[in-house]
């Protein structure tokens, strides 16, 4: 059997170039790396299956939906082998029913939200929807955030239909979150974890462009409470890499919006548009490149 230290599935051509530098970089560190893509999945999974081919830690990029990946990360769960995001956390963190209340059990601030199913009766999602205020954003109450979002929802009726146009697909309304404005810019910011370290960076929700703040501008603005902020979400969602958003309603007062991402976008703004800084993927690569480092020995001992 060939034991790899880290293998990485991925199924999405936009995370090409954030495997491609990671496979790089683990291989510069003297880490063992496998990739599994389309090209190579079935034989692959015939040298896992046939005990041929294992792993120290598996990092799964694919998409939840997806019919070729499908599977891939039970059937490994299955062999015991450690993941960068546990299956089980990322069931969780997908299932937004589940993981809002896990935010409410730990304490974390999220905006009014209420739980929409297809075969509710008109007058029950009508006496739920007026928990909101209109407009109100509608999404899909399970999968990665993003999926099928519906912006700016403004009337009864046109929830009524979404719904009901979804015979079999639940959906929840959240309250829109207006930020106040810091600077005379949106105090909107998306916030990255990757195994402790806590990287902040501005968003702006109109233009969707990132921006980065120092550690000065950081305790300035009284941003420093998201750290404690994201360190219960960790605690909520037990993932190792996530994304969140968080937005200042009122001055000091932060709600937690759209819960977390355990897949985020990893694309660099040297290529692509609306997207991260290059040099925080870089500084994202090092983190799960240093905790590959520093559990490989003891995952070698484990096996």
């Amino acid at each position: 059997m060939e034991t790899f230290d880290l293998g990485i599935a991925w199924d999405n051509e936009s995370d090409n170039e954030f495997v491609n530098d990671l496979n790089a970089y683990v291989l510069k560190k003297g880490i063992k790396p496998y990739l599994i893509h389309v090209y190579n999945f079935l034989s692959s999974l015939k040298d896992i299956t046939d005990s041929q081919l294992t792993f120290h830690c598996f990092f799964d990029r694919s998409s939840d939906d997806s019919y070729t990946f499908g599977g891939l990360a039970d059937f490994l769960k299955k062999k015991g082998i450690n993941f960068i995001n546990h299956l089980d956390n990322v069931k969780n963190s997908i299932d937004k029913f589940k993981i809002h209340s896990m935010f409410i059990s730990h304490g974390l601030s999220v905006p009014k939200t209420v739980f929409l199913k297809p075969q509710e009766e008109k007058q029950i999602i009508e006496a739920k929807i007026q928990h909101v205020s209109v407009p109100y954003m509608l999404k899909p109450a399970f999968g990665s955030y993003g999926d099928g979002t519906v912006l700016s929802i403004n009337s009864l009726n046109d929830a009524l239909r979404l719904v009901g146009d979804a015979k079999d697909k639940s959906y929840f309304a959240q309250e829109e979150v207006i930020a106040i404005n810091l600077e005379n810019k949106p105090a909107w910011f998306k916030v990255l974890y990757c195994f402790g370290e806590i990287i902040l960076l501005r968003w702006h929700p109109v233009i969707r462009e990132y921006e980065m703040l120092s550690l000065r501008q950081i305790y300035r603005l009284g941003l420093h409470e998201i750290w404690p902020i994201t360190k219960k979400i960790k605690q909520a969602c037990k993932l190792d890499f996530f994304s969140t958003d968080i937005a200042m309603k009122e001055k000091g007062k932060f709600l937690v919006v759209d819960y977390v991402n355990d897949r985020p976008d990893m694309r660099k703004k040297s290529k692509f548009k609306d997207v991260l800084p290059d040099e925080i993927v870089d500084k994202i690569i090092n983190s799960i490149v240093s905790f590959i480092k520093t559990n490989k020995k003891r995952w070698f001992a484990e096996r």
